[in-house]
């Protein structure tokens, strides 16, 4: 009950922690707006239908049923009021762009500045598990910042195992074995098979609470089928420091492009397996929307507390990350779907019809509310899996 109840508590941390990015998200076109003369009508948690609003000066400030995100009403944002000057349809492309962009540079302050953090107190050294939880894939990276160094980490520990008696853990990446370092799992593999029964000094590094230790092991002769001798199954690590001045200066924003690389890889890869499969379960098992996302908070902070506190801080930054940069991208009733066209209309003084322009747009935002549904739903399945 103890474990359930703390569970609940951080899934409720975990709404606030997303509200949180989803405010700041909006408080950057809610200050842009402001300070460039628009009329805000209404700043939006969520979307609608309303459950609570309030007028406040000449804004409403809401909050809605549908916590996918969140919105700030303008003034003749989907009409062309050009008559009112606090309209912000009466505003030149340029304004209209810097008000729009105001939540994506949000986003990626507060990512930047979190992950500036997180560096910095780990010593600009950061450990990066190559192999996909849900399909087992290992990448193969080479990341465009920072000095990288393959190694060996502990994904699971089989119960009983000598492993286990001995202590190790997983997320233990594996330092030096006998005073050997190894840079694949192949290699260490081999290394544990040609020494069973024989004793095994490890030293490792746990990369979730950033403890050294030595721990001796011996490999099992006959070990169960599936198991290895000492009872592992193991992951690829990349470990990146930032050593350099400029990496440690800009820090936060360099990381940022370290892990929207992995990212990229990372669907890369699962896309792939799914055209290979014929099935999307690689993609639907990976993909969580805020359902899922606040689920796997809530069972976070729920087991570890504070002492996860710089990888709560890590997950939060990455999350801000991307809410930024997928707002960034062409999506007709996304930021970058009323970027696309007010950079038409700055650049190459192409005005689209706000009736056609406002038509694109609600039909994404009908593909959208769709997708949350879709993206909801299979949270809830595989949170109760």
């Amino acid at each position: 009950m103890s474990m359930f109840f703390a569970i609940a508590i951080g899934i409720i941390i975990g709404i606030i922690l997303i509200g949180f990015l989803v405010f700041i998200h909006e408080a950057g076109h809610f200050f842009a707006a402001k300070f460039f003369k628009v009329k805000v009508e209404e700043f939006g948690f969520g979307y609608p239908p309303r459950i609570w609003g309030k007028k406040k000066g000449e804004t409403i400030y809401s909050i809605n049923a549908i916590p996918a995100g969140g919105f700030v009403r303008l003034l003749g944002e989907d009409e062309e009021e050009l008559k009112d000057n606090r309209s912000f349809a009466a505003k030149g492309p340029w304004l209209r762009m810097a008000i729009i962009s105001a939540g994506i540079a949000m986003n990626l302050l507060i990512a930047f500045g979190l992950f500036t953090v997180v560096l910095v107190s780990g010593g600009f050294r950061v450990d990066m598990p190559t192999a996909l939880p849900t399909t087992g894939q290992t990448l193969n990276l080479s990341f465009p910042f920072g000095k990288q160094t393959q190694g060996v980490m502990i994904g699971y520990v089989f119960p009983g195992s000598p492993a286990e008696k001995a202590g190790l853990k997983p997320l233990d990446e594996l330092v030096s074995v006998d005073g050997r370092k190894f840079t694949s799992i192949e290699s260490f593999q081999k290394y544990i098979n040609e020494n069973k029964g024989k004793e095994i000094a490890f030293n490792v590094y746990n990369i979730f609470d950033k403890t050294s230790r030595w721990i001796t092991a011996i490999p099992r002769k006959k070990p169960p089928t599936d198991e290895g001798p000492l009872g592992l199954d193991l992951d690829s690590v990349i470990t990146i420091r930032y050593q350099s001045a400029p990496e440690k200066i800009f820090v936060g924003p360099i990381h940022s492009a370290n892990m929207l690389y992995f990212q990229g890889a990372a669907i890369g890869s699962l896309v792939s397996l799914s055209f290979r499969e014929k099935s999307i379960a690689p993609v639907s098992e990976s993909v969580s929307g805020p359902v899922g996302l606040v689920g796997i908070l809530g069972q976070f902070i729920g087991s570890t507390g504070l002492s996860g506190a710089m990888v709560l801080i890590d997950t939060i930054a990455l999350i801000s990350l991307v809410l930024g940069v997928v707002n960034l991208l062409p999506i007709p009733a996304a930021d970058g779907g009323r970027l696309f066209f007010a950079l038409l209309e700055a650049v190459f003084r192409i005005k689209v019809s706000e009736r056609i322009e406002r038509a694109i747009h609600t039909a994404g935002f009908a593909v959208l509310i769709i997708l949350f549904i879709l993206i909801t739903y299979n949270d809830i399945v595989k949170f109760f899996r």
